[in-house]
């Protein structure tokens, strides 16, 4: 699939050179030779890599560097846990990849923001060292792109954090609708459309308020929650779920464990506790309440209704639907 936004260059084979080539890297030295520029780098103009001394590489003060706002990392990556073989690997051998930014201007706080890059920023900062940019010029629909055919191979980020992000840019209208997206970064359709309504679940504040982590959320299974809160009276049972496992504690719990707990809720709704149980109807009359296991609930009255204060039955039958809830 041939990317406009690109320049017509063919993102099918982008990826497949990044994944071939096992280099995602803004720079590379292959056999020890000149460094020569990935191909995410290469999709900015399509031309073939210039040499290294063209290249608008600097050193800067990680703390004059901000995030792009539409990165698709979350914030809980920025650990030294979650950043510690990145950290060991700079102070070891330095920077070897430069990240993306842009230049900022008028902003009294930061200098470049990046397009991708941030462990390297976070790493960088905590051994107090300069952090190695290539500065770009290009628009939010191209840094968007190239942030992708970057991250596409990378394993630590999460297929949710990618849904995030392109949900993101979809509400930000970087993209005008989800086949502008789905074109610009080479996936299909229906691929990027489960994965927007995978990211959605976690709009649902009492759903998302149960993961500390959103990028560890399984995106199959978030897809298929998503799906069942589609049916008929299923989200008030979802959420009502999703509210009482917030009392619990839920956030200590796996996310795959939590959302099997929110599909599975539909089928306990289901579930009742038998009941059979009589009713006064007045000072004289009676009515036996029975209630399946399915929740089906019937009204007997043995001696029928004749002569019946109305106000008395709808009494009884408060009292009823109280006392079954």
């Amino acid at each position: 699939m041939a990317s406009k936004i690109l320049g017509g260059a063919n993102l099918g084979d982008i990826a497949r050179q990044v994944k071939e080539r096992a280099a995602p890297s803004p720079v590379e030295r292959p056999g020890g030779g000149r460094p020569v520029m990935a191909v995410a780098e290469l999709a900015i103009t399509g031309r073939t890599p210039p040499p290294l001394e063209r290249e608008n590489i600097f050193s800067v003060d990680p703390k004059r560097v901000r995030p792009w706002k539409y990165h698709n990392r979350t914030e809980a990556w920025y650990t030294r846990e979650r950043c510690q073989d990145l950290i060991e690997s700079i102070a070891k051998d330095e920077q070897q990849e430069p990240a993306l930014a842009r230049k900022l201007v008028g902003d009294p706080n930061f200098d470049y923001e990046l397009i991708y890059g941030m462990r390297r920023r976070y790493a960088c900062e905590v051994l107090n060292r300069k952090l190695k940019v290539r500065v770009v010029e290009a628009d939010d629909t191209r840094a968007a792109v190239l942030m992708h055919i970057e991250n596409a191979d990378r394993q630590d980020i999460t297929p949710m954090e990618r849904a995030l992000s392109f949900l993101t840019q979809i509400e930000a209208k970087i993209f005008a609708t989800q086949d502008a997206l789905s074109e610009a970064i080479g996936l299909s359709k229906g691929q990027v459309a489960k994965m927007l309504k995978a990211a959605q679940l976690m709009r649902q504040a009492t759903i998302g308020a149960l993961f500390a982590d959103k990028s560890a959320v399984p995106i199959a299974q978030a897809y298929n929650l998503s799906t069942l809160l589609e049916r008929p009276g299923a989200k008030e049972v979802i959420l009502q779920a999703a509210k009482n496992l917030g009392k619990d504690g839920a956030v200590h719990r796996p996310p795959g464990e939590i959302l099997r707990h929110l599909a599975t809720s539909l089928d306990r709704s289901k579930k009742f506790t038998p009941v059979q149980k009589q009713y006064n109807v007045g000072a004289a009359r009676r009515v036996t309440v029975t209630r399946n296991s399915k929740g089906k609930v019937t009204f007997a009255f043995p001696q029928g209704l004749e002569g019946v204060d109305p106000k008395e039955v709808l009494a009884a039958v408060e009292q009823i639907v109280k006392d079954l809830g």
